[in-house]
């Protein structure tokens, strides 16, 4: 029962970390006036991903939904990014679809 509790709390810390940092860079980013659409899909799927935590334990399936959606356009948006700057490194990509994956799964066994 315990281990329930332990691993959906580090669970909920690790996703709202993931969504809160995406968000705080894209805002950073468009605070220096960088506005392209990969930073754009950045702020609403860290956006959406942080709203999708919010709403996890009043409406579970429609927060899943959210949440897919927003790592979704969070994972894109930094791939676009990495294209159009001309620095794109496929593992940190795949790094961050590899974490978005895992607290998709961990936060749907919930």
């Amino acid at each position: 029962m315990f281990f329930h509790i332990f691993i959906g709390f580090f669970t909920v810390f690790f996703a709202l970390a993931f969504a809160l940092l995406h968000l705080l860079a894209s805002l950073s980013e468009f605070k220096k006036g960088n506005h392209t659409l990969g930073n754009t899909f950045l702020l609403i799927g860290s956006s959406l991903a942080t709203l999708s935590l919010i709403l996890y334990f009043f409406l579970p399936i429609v927060s899943l939904v959210l949440w897919l959606i927003g790592c979704g356009l969070i994972c894109y948006g930094a791939y676009w990014n990495g294209k159009h700057k001309g620095n794109f490194h496929p593992v940190h990509h795949l790094i961050r679809m590899g974490i978005a994956l895992i607290l998709t799964i961990l936060l749907a066994m919930l």
